[in-house]
């Protein structure tokens, strides 16, 4: 008797339509999180405050769904033209991440209260200030991914507003928290697969791997930058104080830093931040050990 042969049942979601294989999907996160870490730095010197970015989570979703349900109503959507393919991606940032930008790129601090609606045309043009700079950074990473570039191409408020593609549209979202003066919010890169689909073979681990290293070369760079002097540093942390607190401080008095003492001290060479390390002496000299490279801080 030929044994019974059961049907295979396999669940299929339709809202998720996946174009992005997980190697591919893998290779973005990545790329992306060197971004976060080049673009916290960059822009923390910006802003003269810590900005701290990271690859929150990824998802595959129908466009239309995507800017119907999984972003703000309200939000600022930034157009990024992809050179030279001439399409389009989308970066969203949240309002109230938006205006903290603002407020710190006009020497103020702190986060909105309320929850805002909208941007005046004045919050709008220097919120394109912080979104260039980011877009800049996002710019060298698809650069170094795919050999493209990316552009500021346009804006809007209302996602619902922004048809890039058809509403079926296969999309990836990686989503990207920050934080910053205390407040968590979400940026969101909307990837339409049409956008990208003839660079997607590029996205794959045989493209985007080790660099290429001439040893001869970098020997030759490493001898002729090797004596150069530099001023090494170490930073424990930074706070700004109105200037007449300033001037009324006293001995004993004490000046409460924002960075956590669990985070150590930041080495800095030049104006670089280099390595992470803790605090301590050697001998009579105060000293610093090193704990790991600024660039993998979490």
């Amino acid at each position: 008797m030929t044994p019974t042969r059961h049907p295979r049942v396999r669940e299929i979601d339709f809202r998720r339509p996946s174009k992005f294989n997980r190697e591919q999907v893998r290779r973005i996160e990545v790329a992306h999180e060197n971004f976060c870490q080049s673009a916290s730095s960059r822009m923390s010197a910006e802003l003269r405050t810590e900005l701290q970015l990271g690859v929150l989570n990824t998802d595959q979703l129908p466009y239309g769904v995507v800017m119907a349900e999984e972003v703000p109503r309200q939000a600022l959507v930034n157009l990024l033209r992809i050179d030279p393919l001439g399409t389009e991606v989308a970066l969203i940032m949240d309002l109230p991440l938006a205006l903290a930008l603002v407020a710190r790129l006009l020497g103020g601090h702190g986060a909105p209260s309320g929850q805002p609606t909208s941007l005046t045309d004045v919050e709008l043009t220097v919120a394109q200030r912080a979104v260039t700079s980011l877009v800049n950074a996002l710019s060298s990473t698809w650069h170094d991914l795919a050999d493209v570039s990316l552009a500021l191409d346009g804006h809007a408020i209302s996602p619902m507003t922004v048809q890039i593609v058809s509403p079926s549209e296969p999309t990836l979202l990686l989503n990207l928290s920050a934080m910053i003066d205390g407040l968590m919010s979400i940026m969101t890169l909307v990837i339409p697969h049409s956008a990208v689909e003839r660079i997607m073979s590029k996205l794959e681990q045989g493209h985007y791997g080790a660099p290429q290293i001439d040893e001869h070369s970098a020997a030759d760079m490493h001898n002729a930058v090797g004596d150069v002097e530099m001023n090494l540093r170490a930073e424990v942390g930074a706070v700004e104080l109105p200037l007449s607190e300033v001037l009324a401080m006293q001995a004993g008095d004490i000046v409460r830093l924002r960075r956590p003492v669990s985070k150590g001290v930041v080495l800095y060479a030049g104006d670089v931040a280099a390595h992470v390390g803790d605090p301590g002496r050697n001998g009579n000299s105060r000293a610093v050990q090193i704990r790991q490279p600024w660039g993998g801080v979490s």
